[in-house]
């Protein structure tokens, strides 16, 4: 299985690549987010972060994972970087969005997770509320 598609994003000014879909299509060697409880490749997660189908995330919780996954990105730009769920949509898109407002995106991040990513990235009302919560600035709520 391959990933359902990449976005670029500047980390300290060097480029870094990062993989989304279904958390199966792993790269060989990535440093993986896995947000799927019951991914068959979940042990292969450098970051486990388990998100009910079509939920959101416990906002600090999240907010943890991609600061980790972002230290990575600033360590090894080199690297294969992979963020999944089931489908590699939804929760995907989420956190992939909420990793680019953390790495200086700004503006509307479903907008443009949806434009770099896959157009049906962040599938619910509830999902594309929780990336808008989001700031780049640690702060109450998402």
């Amino acid at each position: 299985m391959t990933p359902l598609g990449a976005v670029t994003l500047l980390v300290d000014g060097r480029p870094v690549r990062v993989t989304g879909g279904p958390f199966c299509s792993l790269p060989p060697g990535a440093f993986g987010l896995c947000l799927e409880a019951r991914d068959p490749r979940l042990a292969e997660a450098a970051i486990r972060l388990d998100v009910p189908d079509f939920g959101v995330p416990d906002a600090a919780a999240l907010r943890t994972a991609l600061l980790r996954m972002r230290e990575a990105m600033r360590a090894e730009p080199e690297r294969a970087f992979h963020i999944g769920c089931r489908a590699g949509l939804g929760r995907t898109g989420l956190a992939m969005a909420c990793l680019a407002r953390l790495c200086g995106i700004e503006g509307d991040a479903v907008a443009w997770v949806r434009t770099q990513y896959d157009p049906r990235a962040v599938e619910t009302p509830e999902q594309e509320a929780f990336v808008r919560a989001f700031t780049a600035e640690k702060r109450e709520g998402p």
